[in-house]
């Protein structure tokens, strides 16, 4: 993937999807694709003659019956049929795949429409970064469906891509790379998306060079604030002698309640009110006007910004983890915030939930000596994720990733000559779960111990590296190409594979031949072409394979 064709990202999120472009040799842009702004909600409803309908026309259309959020059903691994439409208009039901497919050729249409050049371009798509690897598959089977044709290997972390538009952004406007640390915390409507970054400048070209420490996620953003806004107003109604339950259709008051919450919520990000009301909506001319302020709106998004505060604190720790030397993790897990955000040089808020005003707030409070800004060479917080979609290509393959993008199994043959697998790594799935940091646990990787299952005997096997989409990786072990790493395997024995954030990689087979490896990067995939993951030995290096003896298998004490 080059520079010779056009490229065009597309931002598919939780509430809005935005499309950018950059063509050959030039900057990017953001293809306008909604009536009143240049994003489009994510939001899908059903005409009155049964028709699919989508942003501001299915808001106006559907209202309190309209489809949000249908992305979290990727995110949530939900199938189930969902009703759209009203009773009354008589509601239909689509799957959750149907209806992103449909909404998503929607947006292809509207950026043709718009001068995109999409005929001959290149594809990009962005996930949360807690997504693994078939949720990745799931959005990519189904972008192609749509006629946007890209693999799992086309598919960005949101808060990477947020990191990436930044970093290009300062360099083509100051002339330079930034350097240090930076945090992006990119809050949107569904997930919040937290990753750590190095930014540097390589020494060859004066480029900008990004590795990333950290990238992790949690599924609350805003539509979880959205749900306790929508429960205020529900009580304030309450407390005015008017229950909802008593209502004719309390289903389609609760819907537009928590429509009148987005609302509230996008105007008291303005500063310059500290009160605001809006209408219910939808017929209901006889009940009051909601009423929220900026207070109850700080009180109720208060807790919910310390939790993600806590997650903050979770990457950071496994950004030191990185280190080559691995910190005293008693004394990592007991570090604040406050202690660690001397590692943090900028701070970049992504999203529309960091305009609220209290986020900035806290992340001054709490990262004192750190540059806490907005992307400054976008209008809108909401442009950096779909942004950083169309970097240059070559900026974006110099990435370093703080986990491998694709799977790493056990593959050997069995009596009848047939192909076996046993999975070690699933692609994309962080290496432990911040919880392990906060019970201060050791040993912090991601393990796999045991017998494997299934087979013949004693057994030649290889180790290999296999992307989402079944194509095969290279290992390049201290300069030598291999295709798979030789283990031998053997039934009620262990086999252990361990994998460190720090990049270290042991191995143990049932011989009791043990590895250690050291990967310095690893690699971004590209579409179509096999790549290679690059390992260096370390101590005694990878044994080479002999002609196993009797002793081999049966001098252990415990055999």
């Amino acid at each position: 993937m080059g520079d010779e064709r056009p490229l065009v990202g597309i931002d598919f999120g939780t509430a809005t999807t935005l499309v950018t472009q950059r063509l050959p040799y030039s900057y990017a842009e953001t293809v306008p694709i909604g009536s009143s702004t240049a994003w489009l909600p994510s939001t899908v409803a059903a005409s009155p003659d049964g028709q699919l309908v989508f942003g501001e026309a299915a808001e106006a259309i559907g209202g309190p019956s309209a489809v949000r959020s249908v992305k979290q059903c990727i995110t949530e691994d939900r199938y189930g049929p969902l009703s759209v439409g009203t009773r009354s208009r008589g509601a239909q039901m689509f799957t959750p795949d149907r209806l992103i497919v449909a909404l998503l050729r929607h947006v292809l249409l509207l950026a043709k429409a718009n001068e995109a050049e999409t005929d001959d371009a290149d594809f990009r798509l962005a996930c949360p970064a807690i997504w693994d690897g078939p949720r990745r598959k799931r959005l990519a089977q189904l972008a192609t469906e749509a006629g946007i044709p890209v693999t799992v290997a086309d598919i960005i972390d949101e808060p990477i891509a947020a990191g990436l538009a930044w970093s290009e952004g300062c360099h083509d406007r100051d002339g330079q790379p930034p350097e240090g640390t930076v945090l992006v915390f990119d809050y949107g409507g569904g997930t919040l998306d937290i990753a750590v970054m190095s930014v540097g400048e390589d020494l060859d070209d004066l480029e900008p060079e990004l590795t990333v420490l950290s990238a992790r996620g949690v599924p609350e953003a805003g539509d979880a604030l959205d749900q306790h806004i929508a429960s205020d107003l529900e009580r304030d109604l309450e407390a005015a002698g008017i229950r909802v339950d008593r209502l004719a259709d309390p289903r389609t008051v609760r819907s537009l309640l928590l429509l009148a919450a987005r609302r509230l919520k996008v105007l008291l990000s303005d500063m310059r009110f500290d009160a605001q009301s809006v209408p219910l909506g939808g017929g209901y001319t006889t009940l009051p006007m909601l009423e929220y302020t900026r207070e109850r709106l700080a009180a109720a998004f208060r807790p919910q910004l310390a939790r993600a505060l806590e997650f903050v604190r979770a990457a950071l720790c496994e950004a030191r983890l990185r280190r080559r030397t691995t910190p005293d993790l008693k004394s990592l897990a007991r570090m604040s915030i406050e202690e660690l955000a001397g590692d943090v040089d900028y701070v970049l808020l992504a999203g529309g939930m960091s305009q609220i005003p209290l986020v900035r707030e806290e992340f001054l409070r709490f990262f004192p000596h750190a540059r806490v800004e907005y992307d400054q060479s976008l209008e809108t917080p909401e442009e950096s994720v779909a942004t950083g979609l169309v970097v240059r290509s070559d900026r974006y393959h110099r990435l370093n990733l703080p986990r491998p993008g694709f799977d790493l199994v056990l593959e050997w043959r069995d009596r009848d000559g047939r192909i076996s697998r046993e999975l070690l790594y699933p692609a994309f799935q962080p290496l432990y779960t911040p919880d392990r940091i906060f019970r201060r646990e050791g040993g912090l990787a991601h393990r796999y111990d045991g017998q494997v299952p299934g087979l013949p005997g004693d057994t030649n096997a290889a180790l290999r590296a296999v992307s989402v989409d079944g194509m095969p990786l290279d290992f390049v072990v201290d300069g030598r190409s291999m295709p798979h790493l030789p283990v031998l395997l053997r039934r009620f024995t262990a086999f252990t594979f361990a994998l460190k954030v720090s990049g270290k990689i042991y191995v143990r087979d049932c011989a009791y031949q043990e590895s250690r490896f050291r990967v310095e990067r690893w690699p971004i995939l590209r579409g179509g072409e096999r790549a290679s993951v690059s390992l260096s030995t370390v101590g005694n290096g990878f044994p080479e394979q002999r002609k196993h003896t009797f002793t081999d298998f049966y001098s252990h004490p415990h055999q």
